[in-house]
């Protein structure tokens, strides 16, 4: 016998006899030893494994002895050059032999799912380059070789999609392709064809090749209703109408095709594949936006499945719980993130699944889930195919069949295997209809209302209980929104997201605030609804964005802006290491495009979508408590010092591919001469905040004998920095889509608007030694090196040490802050009446921070220390240690300005001025009168700040 008798009695017997008369059909039998595991298990299961089995017994045999892999070589190699008629014969036998041996491995476990249907891809792979190569040659008999205008030979672009694409083959699948050729040509035989000619009869003969039903079978039946315009549409076009079809015609179901799309048979050129690849498909499957109307798309076509099959209950690929279920829903996170995301770009769904694994949208656990299910639900879909060759995807109906896969499955009985399926599509189900129809998203009185002109919002809404304001706020709304004629799917996505926004509204304590900056951000987005389209989906994040809106206008300005930031409320980082410098520095170069022959303005491009992005994201984690006012402040001043290092790079790059290097002969040496960023002000200090300028100063340490450039054509080092100065300002200033860097003010530097962009250390040195203005060193102590050569940092640190210890007028330092002060209250004070002006009302910032600085200037030449940080609040820290003031005076001052600080950050984060009711801040201001007094009254001959 075939098998042991201890192996047929497991088997069910209402399948032993037909098992038994199988095995004694053979002449000759196997030693019982090295009879494959898998051998029985497929004979129980598969009619087309008997059939096989019993007409090509010979050379299954002898295969077993052969990796699967290598019986496609050597099968690729002996067919391919074969008579057009011996290829379809031997292609057909060989696919029947090589399907049994897949049904073995996988039964016997020398294989798993994943494995078999990957192998199953690569035998349509090998059948469509043998049938390629057959065909072209049978096709060039008549009409020669399709050549292109430079004589080069033009392929015929052979496009896989479906489950062929991602390599994810059933056992009786149809494969699903596309062909193309990429470029017009003509044929160079006696009877010449034009390129769509000749690619229409070579592909016709492909399809002749693998899809006819000879007396030997089939090898695959061909789908070629994917192409553009399906039956209607030409059986092969050319790369430039595939790309007009997709720009104008493409639609939401097919690009869920396009995910797969993979080039299989005879591959094209490198150029030819990168253009299809990178130039067609992708930019048409990933968009540069977030989509978020694809879970809509999602939604349309499952209905439109169900519509068309009612009874799908043992339906394993369309039913409810099943393969397209999965398929939807990881194909669709792909489409959402795989235009930022490049890992998300794969084509088997297994692969997929592994890649957004971890992501919100699909935790880990959920994505196990989904693969254990998916496995499993392929694995019964073979198995139901592989019974007669069948291209079936119900469950079998009859006990035997039922019997068969419990069997090959190591399943006691039919209805174990029915509960682990039925477990498994229910969990399936569940996931499937939280990502696509989500809580909350539909009230149809409300949608219809707002469609309706002739709606009385006041009677329609009275249960809402919203306030006359709010009320005549949303009605012109709706008016505003109408006159902008949104098309039908925008106006469709506004109508379902109205009675989410009308809800939040009647939930919030100022709702006539919601609907009004809801309203202007909505109206700035209709034509971009799929930013609606988000909200729609995700109650939560619409939630969220309401509540920010209606906390900071600030908020509000950048999201109608730049709607695209919508999507860091969905991958908001919590973790608040994210704001630090390292970590910035990191993000960002992450974020931008690493040099070489990269595209400056490529990298500007970049680089100002993330310094929009993470301002943002600052803003928000300030405004929702998670960030104090320190640690965004902080955030704030890492984020542009992260920008000004790649800013300064890319000038660098740009200036030095033109110019050359800066170089200096210093006492014989060369050496290459080196650029510094000084920041001052706010960001000197580590005080930034939104919308803050960045006042800078340039330094460089060229000196010596030689100071020119390293080219042919030299520059003088001057001229250069002078050039990257410029540069690197275009860079910061220049408007993007993302909108402007920073705003710079380069007016501290030496001698002003009328002294040198960039000055040299030396330079610099001399000038605060010399000619500085007390006001000047004031402006010194908050500066700080943030950018460029560590050398000119160091230097610069220690001329700063220097000028502030050595070179500061303190004879006449006192008169000097109180005279600057004066000057700039008569100036810049904006109190009066009912107002009081947080900056620079009388106590308020300003005053602390001269207080502060006359402090250190008079004491920095008897306490180094108190010079070493350019920010007020460790400077006070410092000032208390020396001695220079009291404990409890300094602890004050720094309670004091940290509530000014924090109150004019939530001004600007709601788009308010610095001025506040005249009786806030009473107390505060009496402190700071009285400790400036105490120091610079007297001192100053009785002028205080009073």
């Amino acid at each position: 016998m075939l098998f042991r008798q201890s192996d047929l009695d497991t088997v069910p017997s209402a399948l032993r006899d037909d098992v038994i008369e199988f095995a004694g059909q053979f002449e000759t039998a196997w030693a019982t030893d090295v009879v494959p595991p898998g051998l029985l298990p497929t004979v129980v299961v598969s009619e087309f494994a008997r059939r096989v089995a019993l007409a090509q017994w010979d050379v299954v045999s002898a295969g077993l002895a052969q990796s699967a892999d290598q019986l496609l070589i050597d099968a690729e190699a002996s067919i391919v050059d074969m008579e057009p008629d011996a290829v379809r014969r031997e292609l057909r036998r060989f696919r029947d032999r090589f399907m049994l041996r897949l049904l073995i491995d996988e039964l016997g476990g020398m294989a798993g799912v994943d494995e078999t249907v990957r192998r199953l891809s690569d035998l349509a792979d090998v059948a469509i380059r043998i049938a390629t190569h057959t065909a072209r040659n049978k096709v060039a008999e008549r009409f020669g070789d399709l050549l292109d205008v430079n004589g080069q030979r033009i392929p015929l672009v052979v496009v896989a999609m479906g489950k062929l694409g991602g390599q994810e083959l059933n056992f009786s699948s149809d494969i699903d392709v596309v062909f193309l050729y990429p470029r017009d040509g003509q044929s160079d035989g006696r009877r010449p064809a034009t390129a769509q000619e000749y690619c229409m009869r070579w592909s016709q003969q492909v399809v002749s090749l693998l899809d006819d039903v000879t007396t030997d079978g089939f090898v695959f039946r061909v789908d070629t209703r994917l192409r553009p315009f399906g039956d209607s549409g030409p059986p092969v076009c050319s790369f430039a109408a595939l790309e007009q079809y997709l720009l104008t015609h493409g639609r939401a179901w097919e690009r869920y095709a396009w995910v797969k799309a993979r080039i299989c048979g005879e591959l094209p050129s490198a150029a030819e594949r990168e253009e299809l690849e990178e130039g067609l498909v992708r930019p048409f499957v990933y968009r540069g936006y977030l989509d978020y109307g694809l879970m809509g798309s999602l939604r349309d076509m499952h209905r439109r499945i169900d519509a068309e099959r009612r009874d799908l209950a043992d339906n394993l690929k369309l039913g409810d719980g099943g393969i397209r279920q999965i398929e939807f829903m990881v194909q669709s996170l792909q489409m959402l993130r795989g235009g930022s995301r490049p890992d998300y770009r794969t084509r088997g769904l297994l692969d997929a699944l592994q890649a957004v694994s971890g992501s919100k949208e699909m935790p880990e656990e959920r994505a196990k889930a989904l693969r254990d299910a998916y496995r499993l639900l392929r694995q019964l879909e073979n198995l139901a195919q592989a019974r007669r060759d069948q291209q079936v995807h119900d469950l079998p109906s009859s006990a035997d069949a039922q019997a068969a896969i419990a069997f090959a499955l190591s399943f006691d009985h039919w209805s174990a295997l029915q509960r682990t399926l039925d477990a498994h599509r229910h969990r399936v189900s569940s996931e499937f209809r939280a990502l696509a129809y989500p809580d909350g998203q539909d009230n149809d009185r409300l949608r219809n209302a707002w469609l309706d002109d002739a709606t009385d919002w006041v009677a329609e809404l009275a249960d809402l209980s919203l306030p006359e304001a709010a009320l005549t706020t949303f009605a012109e709304f709706r008016e505003q929104a109408m006159r902008q004629r949104p098309d039908d799917i925008s106006a469709e996505r506004l109508a379902n997201f109205v009675p989410t926004l009308l809800a939040l509204a009647a939930e919030h304590d100022d709702p006539a605030l919601v609907l009004s900056r809801s309203a202007t951000f909505l109206t700035g987005i209709i034509r971009r609804s799929a930013y609606i389209a988000l909200l729609n989906e995700n109650p939560v994040i619409a939630q969220r964005l309401c509540d920010l809106l209606t906390r900071s206008a600030f908020i509000a300005e950048q999201l109608t802006k730049h709607p695209v930031l919508l999507d860091e409320l969905i991958d908001s980082q919590d973790d608040k290491a994210s704001f630090t410098l390292d970590a910035l520095d990191a993000a960002l170069r992450d974020a931008v495009p690493a040099g070489g022959d990269t595209d400056s303005e490529a990298c500007i491009e970049s680089l100002a979508r993330f310094q929009r992005a993470t301002l943002f994201r600052i803003a928000v984690a300030e405004t929702s408590g998670e960030l104090s006012l320190m640690k965004a402040s902080d955030g704030l001043t890492w984020l542009a010092e992260s920008v000004l290092h790649v800013a300064l790079e890319t000038a660098w790059r740009d200036v030095t591919r033109r110019f050359g290097r800066p170089f200096c002969r210093v006492d014989g040496v060369l050496r290459e001469a080196g650029f510094g960023i000084v920041a001052y002000g706010k960001l000197g200090g580590l005080e930034l905040s939104y919308g803050s300028d960045l006042d800078l100063v340039f330094v460089h340490d060229s000196e010596g004998e030689q100071q020119t450039t390293d080219v042919d054509k030299p520059i003088d080092n001057a001229v250069f920095f002078a050039r990257l100065a410029r540069r690197l300002t275009h860079i910061l200033t220049t408007r993007t889509t993302s909108g402007v860097l920073y705003d710079i003010d380069t007016r501290l530097r030496p001698s002003g608007r009328s002294g040198l962009l960039v000055t040299s250390l030396a330079a610099f040195e001399r000038y605060q030694r010399d000619d500085a203005w007390t006001w000047e060193h004031q402006a010194l102590l908050r500066s700080r090196p943030v950018a460029g050569s560590p050398a000119i940092a160091n230097a610069f640190e220690t001329i700063r040490q220097r000028t502030l210890s050595e070179y500061v007028d303190r004879d006449a330092l006192a008169r000097d802050v109180v005279t600057m002060r004066s000057k700039m209250r008569r100036e810049l004070d904006r109190s009066g009446g009912d107002h009081f002006d947080l900056k620079q009302g009388r106590g308020g910032i300003a005053d602390i921070e001269f207080l502060v600085q006359y402090l250190v200037l008079r004491s920095a030449d008897r306490y180094p220390s108190t010079v070493r940080y350019s920010d007020n609040i460790r400077q006070l820290d410092a000032l208390a240690e020396a001695g220079c003031i009291d404990l409890s005076q300094a602890s004050r001052l720094q309670d004091v300005y940290r509530r000014y600080r924090r109150c004019v950050h939530r001004r600007v984060l709601d788009g308010k001025d610095r001025r506040v009711d005249q009786q806030r801040f009473v107390a505060e201001r009496d402190d700071v009168v009285a400790v400036w007094n105490e120091f610079l009254g007297e001192a100053a001959g009785g002028t205080t700040s009073v």
